[in-house]
């Protein structure tokens, strides 16, 4: 999402800035509550978002028959799981913080099966270090949550065949992202609930028909009537201004990796292949292991255990939380799948099942086997001392 052409009318710009120093003094006594005029969701600025991307900037879902939220991406008022700050509010009025976003990402509703997916995203915002302050530069910020405008960001997202987000496997994690043992791309998936159940469905479905029209193109590509059909199909769904273009994408480099071609060598008849190259989880092979890997996600960590400890489907984990013992199964892959969903970090995945966003995952986790039973945090203890 390209936002550098993003400008406020001049009208609103000047009302703005008025509004903004009222910010100001009110922010000088820190007894006084804060409040704001809502412009964002005048049309002299929605409209521009939605010209951008009419859809979810989030979850690239249609605004159909819903209301288009001006959400900000760094909360203006109020920061969940820090009392006593009172949000960004210098960037109440700043369009480059606007992110357009539906009812589910922002607010919640959305479910995986019979339980609800959480809050949304609403005035969460956790950091991977220090937050910065009014007047300070936000460059040295990292958010946990992935910023849509961010092309770092968004190159580290991808999809599986069956319409799941995933991180992609050849993206090394960060070092504030090893230090805080995290994972942003599966903190985002929770936090915005990616991987709900209607999404999934939908994707897959989406995932499903691209790649059958892929396959189409290339085996009837000498056709004058199929085969410019099956491309202006693909060119369609893969556009980023359609519903879920990403999963599109992904499916189309997929379905050709399948094939043993690559965009450059299959051209579209239309505009030019998108460069997908690699947004499919699964399509490299995993970095070798190292003494990072060991600290965000269970992949190594599982490779180290008996294969025979997999043979009924997973190890059962167990934690306890605020209200009550949950459970979740480890996969061979290192998966963890807790309420049905595929989270590949600990933490991540004892975040959905209790709905405490501090938990470590890796201490709440507890496995058992041969008759004992140990923390996650003890088995990766034992792994990078055996690395040293």
């Amino acid at each position: 999402m390209d936002i550098t052409g993003l400008t406020a009318p001049q009208r609103w710009a000047d009302r703005a800035a008025k509004e903004l120093e009222k910010l100001q003094e009110d922010a000088e006594d820190a007894d006084k509550e804060l409040s704001f005029r809502e412009m964002w969701r005048e049309d002299a600025i929605r409209d521009q978002l939605i010209a951008l991307m009419d859809k979810c900037w989030y979850c690239e879902t249609l605004f159909d028959r819903s209301p288009y939220i001006v959400d900000h991406y760094r909360p203006k008022s109020a920061i969940v799981g820090e009392a006593k700050h009172r949000g960004y509010w210098w960037l109440a009025y700043d369009p480059t913080n606007y992110r357009l976003t539906c009812h589910y990402c922002n607010s919640g509703g959305a479910r995986y099966g019979n339980r609800s997916a959480g809050p949304g995203k609403g005035a969460r915002f956790p950091l991977l270090g220090q937050r910065a302050s009014a007047g300070e530069s936000l460059e040295r910020e990292l958010p946990v949550l992935l910023d849509p405008v961010v092309a770092e960001d968004v190159d580290l997202v991808g999809f599986d065949g069956q319409g799941y987000v995933r991180r992609r496997p050849e993206r090394l994690h960060s070092d504030e992202e090893v230090a805080h043992d995290l994972c942003r791309v599966d903190e985002t998936i929770r936090i915005l609930a990616l991987n709900a159940d209607r999404l999934t469905e939908r994707r897959s479905a989406l995932i499903d028909k691209v790649k059958g029209l892929v396959e189409l193109y290339l085996i009837r590509r000498d056709d004058v009537v199929v085969a410019p059909y099956a491309r202006k199909e693909i060119d369609d769904l893969t556009r980023t201004t359609a519903e879920w273009s990403a999963a599109a994408a992904a499916a189309e480099r997929l379905a050709l990796l399948a094939y043993g071609r690559s965009g450059d060598e299959v051209p579209p008849h239309g505009e030019a292949m998108h460069d997908v190259t690699e947004r499919v989880s699964g399509e490299t092979e995993p970095p070798a292991a190292t003494t990072a890997a060991h600290r965000v996600n269970l992949r190594t960590l599982v490779a180290a255990l008996p294969s025979e400890a997999f043979s009924a489907g997973g190890i059962e984990l167990t934690g306890r939380g605020k209200r009550g013992p949950v459970k979740a199964t480890l996969r061979a892959d290192g998966i963890i799948m807790c309420f049905q969903q595929p989270l590949a970090t600990p933490t991540s995945a004892a975040r959905m099942a209790t709905g405490d966003d501090q938990v470590d995952g890796w201490t709440f986790w507890s496995l058992t086997m041969n008759g004992t039973t140990r923390t996650l945090s003890d088995l990766r203890d034992f792994l990078i001392a055996q690395d040293g």
